[in-house]
């Protein structure tokens, strides 16, 4: 329940507790319930819980029954969420009530899926209640918060969140050290993929729903997903809010941002519902996948692919005996991949073209210039890298000894997953100007609002086209019958420059920390490598993480978290940018020559 007008903003504490402590109960038990020293008590911890979860689901319906009583008899209409917390309650209550009895067969996951909501439900509540009760103060002031703050602040937290609960019994099979369970989140979280530890062994299944969730997450963002709930619950976005998710996915206008993130709810799992219905397809059968967990296999990988995290379920990745071999399987992960990179605003722009053709109207407007740009340079990226990756498998003597087919494939496969991490063989048997090669392709990645890494193709080749500005003496750079702002052709070499620097300073410092790897044959050649992955949050290494030191795990975690977030708008968070000046200084000219 809302603070509602009917009540003068009075929060409705009841109901937000008990749904508060709903969700504590099912955590609780998830992370603790393997305590339980045989399956008797097991049993009866399960049956406690199932007691005490239900309870709290009736009290909690009987509180918003009561609120919508007393509206109903104040001739005042509920809101749109209280009508739904009514019905989830009132299932949920049925279920859980039915599962107690024994009047229907148990079916656990229902009750816990709907006491989940309910709990969801509880924390948005707090959430209005917090907006509304300080709305006040925040009127008159400036908001000190800037977007980078805001969205940075966010992903830290669910980091360390989901880290501590990858800390509990229920979620590690053995234990881990805070330093692996943080790199482990974060690297979920940032899409990267880099692992210091099995996740097929170390994680017990609530562990593997933790990663599962926080790559989920992370790719559309801590904050989107956050606003997309509110949404989806019936909430609506003040024009503050507007502005930070503007800001934040780096569109203009507030107006798109709710169709956006509509878009970018029915897309995401739209194609992830695919995805797994054909991996499912594939892998029936198949020995190397767990045939009485392959839908969890076959959804856990559609959206690792779709979110560009390269983590898998299977210890050597895409490469496991009865997985190499599997090219339907391959294929789909593959669309996967290229789906999830395109970005978000291509198909909110093309579902609001598809939506106008069949309700009979004309595209009197043709493609954005966003769309045409990242179309285009998505082909030629992946022409490049496919044409280039294939001549130095051939060209360069190295340990990759796979036939001729293969490596054509793998080097379109390495092409396309250059922003996700997957591999179909050990990548450190290449060459070391292949693995340069991939280092370019890497930092390229994907493109804006999408849930792929580095630094973006289109920024990457706007500033290719500022250099033939100057070179050709124009005055701006031109595509699309379109002149390009200034300040967007500025930011797109700031984030190069700024991110060539970050790379190649952390890299020294990574050297500095392991001096054993520095000192090896190739020991710059796969740190700058392992740096360059970790920043543009790829998943690719050419040697194993788990014997680095913890101060190196460390670093990599936040290159993971600061390539998410993009160098440019980390620097955001320390620099505020100054309004013009009303006054230019005289110009002058340098030698440069």
């Amino acid at each position: 329940m809302t603070a509602r007008s009917r009540s003068g903003g009075a929060l409705e504490l009841p109901e937000i507790v008990s749904g508060i402590m709903v969700l504590g109960v099912m955590l609780w038990a998830a992370c603790f319930v393997p305590n339980a020293a045989n399956a008797a008590e097991v049993s009866n911890f399960t049956r406690s819980v199932l007691l005490i979860v239900g309870g709290l689901v009736g009290f909690n319906t009987l509180c918003v029954i009561i609120h919508v009583v007393q509206d109903l008899m104040g001739h005042r209409i509920p809101e749109g969420i209280v009508w739904r917390q009514l019905v989830v309650g009132v299932v949920a209550s049925g279920v859980f009530s039915g599962e107690i009895g024994g009047y229907i067969q148990p079916m656990p996951w229902v009750g816990l899926l709907l006491a989940l909501l309910i709990g969801i439900f509880a924390i948005l509540n707090v959430i209005t209640y917090m907006k509304e009760r300080h709305r006040s103060l925040r009127q008159g002031r400036r908001n000190r918060w800037s977007p980078a703050i805001i969205f940075f602040t966010a992903m830290v937290g669910f980091v360390l969140f989901s880290s501590l609960v990858l800390l509990t019994p229920g979620a590690s099979c053995k234990p881990l050290s805070f330093v692996d369970a943080l790199f482990t989140c974060a690297s979920a979280t940032a899409i990267t993929g880099l692992m210091t530890i099995d996740i097929s062994e170390a994680l017990t299944p609530l562990g593997k729903l933790v990663v599962l969730a926080d790559f989920q997450v992370g790719a559309v963002g801590v904050m989107t997903f956050t606003y997309l709930i509110l949404l989806m619950v019936g909430k609506r976005l003040n024009t503050r809010e507007s502005m930070t998710m503007s800001a934040i996915l780096d569109q203009e206008g507030v107006q798109i941002i709710p169709h956006l993130l509509k878009a970018v709810f029915f897309v995401t799992f739209g194609i992830e519902f695919i995805g797994a219905v054909l991996l499912h397809w594939q892998w029936s059968g198949n020995p190397a996948v767990p045939q009485e967990h392959l839908w969890f296999y076959a959804i856990f990988h559609s959206v690792s692919a779709f979110s560009n995290a390269g983590i898998t379920l299977f210890p050597r990745s895409m490469a496991q005996d009865g997985i190499v071999t599997s090219y339907g399987a391959q294929v789909v992960m593959l669309l996967l991949v290229l789906a999830g990179t395109l970005g978000f605003g291509i198909y909110l722009e093309g579902l609001t073209r598809l939506r106008r053709r069949l309700q009979g109207e004309k595209n009197t407007r043709r493609w954005s210039t966003h769309s045409w740009l990242v179309i285009r340079v998505t082909g030629i990226v992946l022409l490049l890298g496919f044409v280039g990756l294939n001549l130095l498998s051939w060209l360069e003597p190295s340990a990759h000894t796979q036939q001729a087919g293969f490596s054509i494939w793998e080097s379109l496969w390495n092409t396309v997953c250059r922003s996700a991490g997957f591999n179909l063989t050990d990548i450190s048997d290449y060459g070391p100007v292949y693995n340069l090669f991939m280092c370019v392709l890497m930092f390229i990645g994907g493109n804006p609002a999408g849930t792929g890494g580095g630094v973006f193709a289109p920024v990457v080749a706007l500033c290719v086209l500022e250099v033939i500005r100057v070179l050709r003496g124009q005055q701006d750079v031109q595509f699309h019958s379109r002149r390009i702002a200034r300040s967007t052709v500025e930011r797109a070499m700031a984030t190069v420059v700024l991110s060539i620097f970050w790379i190649i300073a952390t890299t020294m410092l990574l050297l500095l920390l392991e001096p054993k790897i520095a000192g090896g044959e190739r020991g710059i050649i796969d740190m700058l490598f392992l740096e360059v992955s970790a920043y543009t949050t790829t998943g690719y290494s050419l040697i194993g993480l788990t014997d680095l030191s913890s101060l190196s795990k460390i670093i990599i975690t936040l290159n993971m978290l600061f390539g998410r977030m993009g160098m440019f708008t980390f620097m955001l968070i320390f620099i505020t940018p100054k309004a013009p000046q009303p006054f230019r200084y005289p110009e002058t000219r340098l030698p440069l020559n």
